[in-house]
């Protein structure tokens, strides 16, 4: 089999010749270190006031390229340490300047979400989501109003931009399209958590209207993944931390139940299979996914107590399950006898029948590549079926 068949088989709970391995490579840094590149001095280059504005005005200006050629290193990353698939993940931000921000820059995505930029040890840059932009329904309002014309250059971003991929290394590995932070983040993250769980109980005609907002947004932005003509797309929300689901599970079916639903019709309408994402402790959600109409899970975080063999055992093969190898210490610094007897037991918890594709749990700058390639080579080895 190939990598295409390979995934799709698992994906349909048969078995392959072999447990497919998905990477989840995302950050530049993993992907320079497997290429041999070396990384550009961004904060060096942001600490200069003159730079500064010149690479502000690029990015602005050079985002889909510059997005692109990052994605494309990712891509080239995976091929070369064996990976059948790699997630690809879509997002359009523009630099503004902050004076509070430590590199005088920041990034406003299409949602109203300020990312702070900074630099790794090796002069990567890196953004994380510090703040919402529309605390208020009259902030929300106006953003919206006045960032319109920017949603629609995201849907035409974002098949361009899986389009590209699919077409350019589509031969060598399976590119699965995501479609980025999903209705619930898109919601909450812009207003701030405090205050979206306020808003849910004082101003609920609000959060309906921002829910049906980011619904549309959200289901345009997969059926532009999807044109692609990748077979397999991928979901998410974070809807759980490290004990459990952010709100009582009922009250997120009653906000958000509906949306999910509609999400998964689009892409089944569609012929395709629809992988979610989501973080943390994910128990007392598994049996919404399935309800949902989910094909599958994605990540299972061992950190927040997901057993893989305890994930199969409550659902079956209700749904495929994508995952679980730690990235807080195996994949970062464990050893390779480690690593092998971590993919021996995913593959013994979940992998008969098919329905399961081993990957690490997440991604991050300091999951090692070696470790990574360990991981793979004992999928090789150990994941062949006998049945």
């Amino acid at each position: 089999m190939d990598f295409k068949e390979r995934i799709l088989t698992a994906i349909n709970h048969e078995e392959p010749d072999r447990v497919p391995v998905m990477g989840l490579i995302l950050d530049r840094a993993t992907s320079d270190r497997v290429l041999g590149k070396k990384p550009a001095d961004i904060g060096s280059m942001l600490s200069n006031p003159e730079l500064r504005d010149e690479i502000k005005d690029y990015m602005n200006s050079s985002w889909n390229d510059m997005y692109y050629g990052s994605w494309a290193d990712v891509l080239e990353a995976a091929i070369k340490l064996g990976f059948d698939a790699n997630w690809t993940v879509y997002a359009f931000m523009q630099a503004v300047e902050d004076p509070e921000s430590k590199l005088g820059l920041v990034l406003h995505d299409v949602f109203g979400r300020v990312w702070e930029l900074g630099v790794d040890e090796d002069g990567n840059m890196m953004s994380s989501y510090v703040r919402g932009l529309c605390t208020t329904e009259e902030e929300w309002d106006a953003w919206v109003e006045r960032k319109r014309p920017l949603y629609d250059k995201l849907i035409e971003n974002v098949a361009d931009y899986h389009k590209r991929l699919a077409d350019n290394y589509g031969d060598r590995i399976l590119p699965i399209g995501f479609a980025g932070s999903g209705v619930f983040e898109n919601t909450w993250q812009p207003m701030g958590f405090v205050n979206f769980s306020k808003f849910v109980y004082q101003k609920p005609d609000f959060v309906e209207k921002v829910i049906d907002f980011q619904t549309d947004v959200y289901l345009k932005c997969l059926d532009a993944v999807m044109r692609s003509g990748v077979e397999v797309v991928l979901g998410g929300d974070d809807l759980s931390q490290k004990t459990g689901p952010f709100m009582h599970p009922e009250l997120i079916e009653r906000l958000f139940g509906d949306s999910y639903r509609r999400v998964s019709e689009l892409v089944h309408k569609r012929n395709r299979k629809l992988i979610w994402h989501s973080c943390g402790n994910i128990y007392a959600l598994l049996d919404k996914f399935v309800e949902w109409g989910f094909d599958g899970i994605l990540t299972m975080e061992p950190t927040a107590g997901m057993d893989l063999g305890k994930v199969r055992e409550q659902v079956g093969h209700k749904l495929v399950l994508v995952g679980n190898l730690d990235v807080s210490y195996l994949l970062v610094r464990g050893t390779q006898e480690e690593v092998e007897a971590a993919v021996k037991k995913a593959i013994r918890d979940a992998a008969k029948g098919g329905g399961y594709i081993l990957s690490a749990a997440h991604s991050h700058r300091l999951v090692d590549p070696t470790r990574l390639k360990w991981m793979i080579e004992a999928a090789h080895k150990y994941g062949k079926y006998t049945s």
